[in-house]
């Protein structure tokens, strides 16, 4: 059993001279820290879903499960000035009788005094 949700999307950040980082490099696995993103250079930012190759990568690299899915990519445009949010929101219930149940994990994504998504594993948005 794993003492973690299986990562369902992965971030991709777009950067000012038209090169993107994603959270993980599609020929490798080998993840890429979110300290790499500068945010003064984002013009985009997304939760992408992850492919059945690059799960399978991934997992040998790094030992993390990721999901493979149809699941809609959600992205939003970055003006000058503008403070990204994005992070997973992870719940974890603790129970005397279940013992520790870990809930969905909740993908969010915006801009600071803006909209901000609330991307449920299955792609839809609350």
């Amino acid at each position: 059993m794993l003492n973690y949700r299986p990562l369902v999307y992965m971030w991709i950040a777009e950067q000012k001279n038209g090169r993107a980082l994603p959270q993980f490099d599609p020929c490798t696995g080998e993840e890429n820290k979110f300290s790499l993103v500068d945010p003064d250079r984002l013009v985009s930012f997304g939760w992408f879903p992850f492919t059945f190759s690059l799960a399978k990568k991934i997992y040998i690299k790094n030992g993390l499960v990721a999901i493979p899915s149809n699941n809609p990519p959600h992205i939003i445009e970055l003006k000058k000035g503008d403070k990204l949010i994005a992070k997973r929101e992870n719940t974890i219930v603790f129970s005397l009788k279940d013992g520790i149940r870990r809930e969905e994990t909740v993908y969010v994504l915006g801009v600071e005094g803006g909209k901000i998504l609330r991307i449920k594993e299955d792609g839809a948005v609350e």
